[in-house]
Formats: C-alpha cells, sequence, structure tokens
C-alpha cells in the first residue's frame, strides 16, 4: 500500500511539474515583435547623433545657514555636450554632496 501510494504522490509531481512546465501560449510567432507592412524608411534619411559625450558635475544647488554655519549643498548632474562642446541637456541624478563651514 506505501508503494502505491508512493508511486501515485511521484507520478502527481511528475504531472503537475510538466503542466506548469509548457507555455501558455504555443504560437511562436507572438514572441517577436513585428513592423507592420505599412511601416517603411526613407532610404536618403540620415540619422544625425547630436550627444556625443556626457560627464557628471557638481553644481550648488542650495546655500543655507544650519547653527551658526553655512551649509552648501551640491547636486550631481548628467550633462551631454555635442562635437563642439554645447550642452544639450542637463539631467539631475539623486547624488549630493554637503560642505559646512563655520560661520566667523
Amino acid at each position: 500500500m506505501k508503494t502505491k501510494l508512493a508511486m501515485l504522490g511521484a507520478l502527481l509531481v511528475l504531472g503537475l511539474t510538466a503542466l506548469l512546465d509548457t507555455p501558455s501560449d504555443t504560437n511562436t510567432a507572438s514572441m517577436y515583435y513585428g513592423l507592420g507592412n505599412e511601416e517603411s524608411v526613407d532610404a536618403d534619411a540620415q540619422y544625425v547623433q547630436r550627444a556625443t559625450s556626457y560627464s557628471y558635475e557638481f553644481l550648488l544647488d542650495v546655500m543655507k545657514e544650519v547653527n551658526e554655519n553655512i551649509v552648501e549643498t551640491y547636486r550631481e548632474y548628467q550633462i551631454h555636450k555635442d562635437d563642439e562642446g554645447n550642452i544639450i541637456s542637463r539631467i539631475p541624478t539623486s547624488n549630493y554632496q554637503y560642505l559646512r563651514y563655520e560661520k566667523e
């Protein structure tokens, strides 16, 4: 009796594993993204890449007086520049640095 119950339990575990392991959608075409036929790209179109480099810089965000001390808060920004060195975008990050000076 114990061996029959053990065999039945093993079969149930294998059956459940096989059932959970099979994909719910067997259509492989749905796993890929396809472009519609109406979408086309102009052959004369050229890709223009403006941002060629980026760097991280800390810029002064807030200056305030706390307990007879001056506290400067600097926030880090990701700065994107083009080939000529012009700033294209300045994106703030979540990094801060704090400087504290004693007031004279």
